[in-house]
């Protein structure tokens, strides 16, 4: 048999047992979709899923489509979880932090973290550290390009399509309907500004542009937070 063949035998043969088992002590998961394919992957997550309806299950991964799954899925039985971060720095490994990493996050965790980021921002430009200034505002609107596209994903298209699922949420699809022309144009200009400052493009050393105020990334990260409120509050008047 192949890994991912003897992967799924011995989790059936282990789940198999477990289930004939009369206690519901924790159980903790390394990795336990490495080497198998979508197709049991899927159905990995659904057994772990519902085997946490009745007792602890601690998952430690690195597979975000497999963790989008298992939220998928937990969120549809109605199944308690929480996320949890393990990283590490220059100052050692095993730094525990509450939530996903930054690639893993959803909106309001992002929008909360660029409002933090603008903040520790402006704080380096009253101290007149501009090196350490351009950097952080460089940084900041990297991010902040990368959450407009999930917004796009996540509030415009309304979650009908992901790019972590392998099904199409026909059900939102009549909530596409509430974006008007003011909300693309909306986003093109949120858009372009990151697009303008970011620092993947190389700007003309002639110009020598300065990073802008603390005040423009305050407001920035505010024109997305408006810019998802006021779609999402004409998703809910939609039936």
């Amino acid at each position: 048999m192949s890994e991912g063949e003897q992967t799924c035998v011995a989790l059936a043969l282990f789940l198999t047992e477990l289930a004939t088992a009369s206690f519901a002590s924790t159980l903790v998961f390394d990795d336990p979709v490495s080497s198998l394919d979508h197709r049991w992957r899927q159905k990995v997550a659904e057994r772990l899923v519902e085997e946490a309806e009745h007792r602890q299950i601690i998952i430690f991964t690195h597979d975000l489509v497999f963790l989008n799954d298992l939220q998928t899925l937990a969120n549809r039985r109605g199944v308690q979880h929480k996320e949890t971060s393990l990283s590490r720095s220059g100052s050692g490994a095993g730094i525990v932090e509450d939530g996903l990493p930054w690639v893993g996050q959803r909106l309001p965790q992002r929008l909360d973290a660029l409002e933090k980021e603008a903040r520790a921002a402006k704080a380096l430009f009253d101290t007149l550290n501009d090196d350490a200034y351009a950097d952080s505002a460089a940084k900041f609107y990297n991010r902040l390009r990368s959450t407009w596209e999930r917004a796009l994903e996540d509030v415009a298209f309304c979650n009908v399509v992901h790019r972590h699922r392998d099904y199409i949420n026909a059900k939102d699809l009549k909530k596409v309907t509430a974006l008007e022309i003011a909300d693309v144009e909306a986003w093109e200009a949120g858009y372009k500004v990151c697009c303008d400052i970011t620092d993947a493009h190389d700007p003309a050393r002639g110009r020598n542009a300065s990073p802008p105020p603390p005040a423009d990334l305050q407001k920035h990260v505010q024109d997305l937070g408006t810019w998802v409120t006021s779609l999402r509050g004409r998703h809910k008047q939609i039936p």
